[in-house]
């Protein structure tokens, strides 16, 4: 059965990022923003951590759903 739901479409991929990487940039800028009276270097590292978790979680929950529909 070719229904829209078990074909990917191609285009879609980029538009997919759009939440999780958003939601890494708020998250990451607000570390920044945040915390002024800490050095700059665990700022720095702080938002990596923060950016990389915020979008990892929000991309593997957004995904998660595709794959129970199966």
């Amino acid at each position: 059965m070719n229904s829209s739901r078990s074909v990917p479409r191609g285009r879609s991929k980029p538009r997919r990022l759009i939440i999780p990487l958003g939601g890494g940039l708020l998250a990451a800028v607000l570390i920044v923003v945040g915390t002024p009276h800490v050095l700059w270097y665990i700022r720095a590292a702080l938002a990596v951590i923060a950016f990389l978790y915020i979008a990892g979680q929000s991309d593997a929950y957004l995904w998660s759903s595709n794959a129970d529909q199966g």
